[in-house]
C-alpha cells in the first residue's frame, strides 16, 4: 500500500497520514504557502462535493503532482470541516469521505480490501480453500447495516463465529467504518484562528447553507407539512434523520406512515428525506414505496401512541400537555392546527 497512487486514492490510510508527516509542509505552510494552493482548492472542492453529493469526488492524478496535492486536500478539507463547526457538515463529510473510498474499493483486489480492513479493526479474512470472505461477528454487527433486511444475522450464513459475505459486502462494512472513523476523528479536533482566517469566506458560505437548511426544515417545506405541529415523537425521528443518526427500521416505518397519512406525495417525502447526510433516493424510494402501498397492495397505518411507546420510539420525557390528550400521533397534528386556527 505504499506508493503515491494508493495513498492519493485513500487518504485516510496509515501510510498516507505517515507521508505527510514525515515529508508534508507545517500546517502553517499548508494553509498560507503559495505552493499549496491547488491542495487548499481541492479541499475545498471535496467538502463542497461531499454536501452537495454525497461523495468527495474525482479528480485526475496522472502525474506526481496532481498526486501529492490529492493527498494534501485531505487534511486541509478536515480543518474546513472543524472550522464549519456543525454536526450535520461532519457527517456529511464524513458520509461523502468513506463514499468515494467504497466506489474505489469495488475495483480493488480481495487482497487490498483485506489490508483497509485489517487497519480499521475489521477481523477479516478469506478461505484459501473456498476463497470465501469471512468476517468476525461482533466486527460484522458493528459496521452491518442491520436496519436493511439483507444485513441482518439470520439472512447470513456462519462459519465458526465469522459472518461469509461477499467482496461488495466487505466494502460496505469499511464504508461504515470509515465513515464512522472520520467522525470520531473530525469531532475530536478543534479550530484555530489561522484555519478560520484562510478559510473565512467558505467556512461563512457552508454555515450559511446549512442554516437555510434548518429554516427549511422548520417551516413548510412541501405546502402540506407544519414541522412545528409536529408530535414530539415524529420530531425526534425527523431530527435524528436530518442529523444522519441510525433511526431504526420502526422509527423510520413510523414516520413515513405518518406522512402518507397525512396525503404527503412520493416525492413530497422523499424530499424531507432528502436533508439526511446518507440520504440515497433509491434505497430511501424503494423503503417508502412498500411502505405506502405504491408498490404493493398494502398501504400501512401510522402506530398510535401504545404502539410508539411498546417500540421505544415515544419519547416520554419530551412528552407535552397535549401528548397526554391524544392516543395517536395523527390526533395530536390535527389538534394543534385546530388550535392555531382557532386563534386566528
Amino acid at each position: 500500500m505504499n506508493n503515491f497512487s494508493t495513498f492519493a486514492k485513500y487518504p485516510f490510510l496509515e501510510g498516507a497520514k505517515q507521508y505527510i508527516k514525515d515529508n508534508g509542509p507545517s500546517v502553517k505552510d499548508l494553509l498560507q504557502n503559495v505552493l499549496y494552493d491547488r491542495a487548499r482548492t481541492i479541499g475545498i472542492e471535496r467538502v463542497d462535493n461531499a454536501l452537495r453529493d454525497g461523495d468527495v469526488g474525482e479528480r485526475s492524478l496522472s502525474n506526481d503532482s496532481d498526486k501529492i496535492m490529492e493527498i494534501l486536500s485531505y487534511p486541509l478539507a478536515r480543518m474546513i470541516t472543524v472550522g464549519v463547526n456543525d454536526n450535520y457538515i461532519k457527517r456529511r463529510y464524513a458520509l461523502g469521505e468513506a463514499y468515494h473510498a467504497y466506489k474505489n474499493l469495488l475495483s480493488e483486489p480481495v487482497s487490498f480490501l483485506l489490508q483497509v480492513s485489517k487497519e480499521l479493526n475489521i477481523k477479516s479474512e478469506q478461505s484459501e480453500k473456498t476463497k470465501n470472505i469471512r468476517v468476525f461477528f461482533k466486527d460484522y454487527l458493528h459496521n452491518a447495516p442491520t436496519r436493511y433486511k439483507k444485513w441482518k444475522m439470520v439472512n447470513r450464513d456462519m462459519d465458526k463465529g465469522y459472518v461469509i459475505i461477499s467482496t461488495r459486502d466487505l466494502a460496505r462494512l469499511i464504508l461504515e467504518s470509515l465513515k464512522r472513523k472520520i467522525e470520531e476523528e473530525i469531532n475530536s479536533l478543534k479550530s484555530n484562528k489561522l484555519i478560520e482566517q484562510v478559510f473565512s469566506s467558505d467556512i461563512r458560505r457552508y454555515q450559511q447553507i446549512i442554516n437555510k437548511q434548518k429554516k427549511e426544515q422548520n417551516t413548510i417545506p412541501t405546502g402540506k407539512l407544519s414541522i412545528e405541529k409536529l408530535p414530539p415523537c415524529m420530531k425526534d425521528i425527523l431530527n435524528a434523520i436530518h442529523e444522519g443518526e441510525n433511526v431504526s427500521h420502526m422509527g423510520r416505518f413510523a414516520i413515513v406512515s405518518f406522512l402518507n397519512s397525512l396525503e404527503l406525495n412520493m416525492q413530497e417525502i422523499l424530499h424531507i428525506f432528502s436533508k439526511a447526510p446518507d440520504y440515497q433516493e433509491e434505497r430511501t424510494r424503494y423503503q417508502v414505496e412498500h411502505i405506502t402501498g405504491t408498490s404493493s397492495s398494502t398501504s400501512y397505518k401510522s402506530p398510535g401512541c401504545d404502539k410508539m411507546r411498546t417500540y421505544g420510539i415515544c419519547p416520554v420525557e419530551k412528552m407535552d400537555d397535549l401528548c397526554k390528550e391524544v392516543y395517536h400521533p395523527i390526533s395530536y397534528y390535527s389538534k394543534k392546527w385546530k388550535r392555531e386556527k382557532n386563534k386566528k
